[in-house]
């Protein structure tokens, strides 16, 4: 793989997985930020569980991802 398209790759999982590991550690802050100024009224508290539950299986994934190369070196 081309060195400009790793980069590429890197920077992107590395945003993909601190946006997730920030969504799932502050789920009512990140939905404030993303979805909080077109709505009236805030959502249950079971929305922000499950939403932390979701993002953080794509903080697992991104985390697993940015680490596959230096598993699959060996």
């Amino acid at each position: 793989m081309p060195a400009g398209i790793a980069w590429f790759m890197t920077a992107f999982l590395v945003l993909w997985t601190g946006t997730a590991v920030f969504a799932t550690i502050k789920p009512r802050y990140f939905w404030q930020i993303t979805q909080g100024w077109k709505a009236f009224k805030e959502p249950p508290k079971a929305y922000f569980v499950f939403s932390a539950i979701g993002t953080g299986i794509f903080a697992v994934i991104g985390l697993a991802l940015l680490l596959l190369p230096f598993y699959h070196s060996r």
